[in-house]
């Protein structure tokens, strides 16, 4: 089954760095697994024996600065898959990426910020090399207005202006412009304030670097709602930000089936002006739920209720009872191609009364592969209806 139409808007799994280290691994002797697979078989965006998708997204950020991103990307086939780099702007803004020298966590005077992240060259240099060596759209290095609002009490850059936050942003991309190589092609992240006219004043400071696409995070995006969005699309519309050569509009951090319908359509209007231009969204929903949170998606049946266009999920089938070499029971959502193949006791795996839990993390990357196709299946169905 095709689990994407060309016409319609990409999803992109941020896949996470656990994920890509239990499926890398060969699967543990004596570990029950379902007949005739192995944890390769999850790498959906190679081909496997489940089921196969190219659109992935991966973010830097998970990693401390300086060591290697997991190499499973690195070697991915290149001609059959797309890897979107995220460059870990949200990490940075939130003080909690890993490994940074000189950008401290909690509030620091607006100065000594700006100060500080003018000295963390090494991790810019980090952040570029993963990004233009290893991805086919890397976005560019942002340092989020929402630093300074409410929701960034604890950001080193809380004290920040917008002007301050928009001048190391234009710096970033100076950077990025003089050196990183000419073939690189980046996502230029376009930021929303408290007020449209911040996302006004950020375009308008950022707009000359058109180095392939577009990103839209915070306000700017989903998170201003509907009207914003879609004045932030025409805005950068009437200015000419999608004309031939920016062919990528991504947008951050949302899974729903009715932003999948809305995103489409824009792609299609915005196709009239570059036919080749791919909107794209992501979020890390599956990968959360079925890891952090034991979580299994449940496949929608898209009604007239406006209720019925969300995805749900119910706590995995998890007991000792299920680890028993004896218990014959399958996984009860088959609708997926792993879901069709699993069987309890090869998702639950650790036996015994002192047993916390019955998963262990191949357990929780088989959630998130059935998690994963759930998600597409839902998105390709609600653009068909």
């Amino acid at each position: 089954m095709e689990l994407h139409h060309p016409n319609d808007a990409v999803y992109l799994p941020a896949v996470s760095a656990s994920y890509l280290s239990s499926v890398s691994k060969p699967l543990p002797q004596g570990r029950r697994f379902p007949e005739g697979l192995t944890p390769k078989d999850l790498i959906f965006w190679e081909d496997n024996k489940l089921w196969h998708y190219p659109f992935v997204l991966h973010s830097i950020g998970q990693y401390r600065v300086g060591s290697r991103p997991n190499a499973l990307l690195d070697r991915r086939n290149r001609r059959k898959s797309v890897l979107i780099g995220d460059s870990s702007g949200y990490q940075i803004g939130r003080g909690t990426l890993k490994g940074l020298a000189h950008v401290k966590k909690g509030p620091m005077p607006a100065k000594e910020a700006v100060a500080a992240w003018r000295k963390e060259r090494v991790a810019r240099n980090w952040i570029r090399d993963w990004l233009s060596h290893q991805c086919d759209y890397g976005m560019t290095i942002d340092m989020p207005l929402w630093a300074a609002s409410g929701s960034g009490t604890n950001s080193p850059f809380h004290h920040c202006t917008s002007h301050q936050l928009i001048g190391m942003t234009v710096q970033n991309l100076r950077y990025l412009e003089y050196f990183s190589p000419a073939s690189t092609k980046w996502l230029n992240v376009i930021q929303g304030g408290e007020t449209y006219l911040d996302t006004i004043d950020w375009f308008q400071e950022v707009s000359w670097f058109q180095r392939g696409g577009w990103a839209l995070a915070g306000s700017a995006g989903v998170a201003g709602g509907l009207v914003n969005f879609l004045m932030t699309v025409l805005m950068m519309r009437d200015a000419g930000a999608f004309a031939p050569g920016q062919n990528w509009l991504h947008v951050l951090g949302v899974s729903t089936p009715v932003w999948a319908v809305i995103l489409t359509a824009v792609q299609r209007e915005l196709r009239t002006i570059n036919p080749k231009l791919t909107v794209s969204f992501d979020s890390s929903s599956p990968f959360m739920l079925g890891g952090r949170y034991e979580q299994v998606c449940l496949r929608p049946e898209f009604t007239a209720q406006k209720h019925s266009w969300a995805l749900r999920t119910e706590p995995a089938p998890q007991r000792p009872a299920f680890a028993k070499e004896t218990c014959l029971e399958t996984f009860p959502y088959a609708h997926s191609p792993l879901g069709s193949k699993l069987k309890l006791n090869e998702l639950n795996v650790k036996e015994g009364p002192w047993e916390p839990r019955q998963f262990d993390t191949l357990s929780n990357a088989l959630l998130i592969n059935h998690n994963i196709w759930t998600y597409l299946d839902a998105f390709r169905r609600a653009n068909d209806l």
